[in-house]
């Protein structure tokens, strides 16, 4: 009899092991692929009528992200104006869960011009803005993304913004 109890508790014991070692993998990692990166906006500036916008992309996926282009529209207020609008190649490469910084030159429109001079002259505090578009990767192809936030002037610095 203890013969059968030992085999019986040996059994459980081998049993109970087995269920960890199978509920431990089903919780494991797993690996993030063709996911939209995380674009947002660091630093904006506009000197001699052009607007220089500088991103920040965040690649959410475990492996690499080679971006080749980007088309994207910063819009502020309501009314959707236009600060920037830009369709062109970007090639970067971004590695898994790495940040990549990139920066663009855009001419500036009049509606552009009004709005951040009356921002940095504090005639109005912020602008709501909404930055979307999308980028293509060499992998993944075309990955959406869209962000929203409040433009304020950067003190101490004219015609910079964040």
């Amino acid at each position: 009899m203890t013969t059968k109890k030992a085999i019986f508790r040996k059994q459980i014991g081998l049993s109970l092991l087995l269920l960890s070692v199978l509920l431990s993998s089903a919780c494991g990692t797993k690996l993030i692929h063709g996911e939209s990166p995380l674009v947002r906006m660091t630093e904006l500036s506009h000197l001699d009528n052009n607007i220089n916008l500088q991103l920040n992309f965040r690649n959410l996926n475990g492996v690499d992200l080679y971006v080749r282009s980007i088309d994207m529209r910063l819009s502020v207020n309501d009314d959707e104006d236009e600060l920037i609008v830009y369709d062109g190649p970007v090639e970067t490469n971004i590695v898994a869960n790495g940040t990549e910084s990139w920066s663009v030159e855009v001419a500036e429109s009049e509606t552009s011009r009004k709005l951040l001079n009356s921002l940095e002259n504090g005639d109005i505090k912020s602008l709501p803005y909404v930055l979307k578009g999308s980028v293509i990767s060499k992998d993944d192809g075309k990955l959406h993304f869209e962000y929203e936030g409040h433009i304020y002037p950067l003190p101490g610095k004219p015609g910079h913004f964040r």
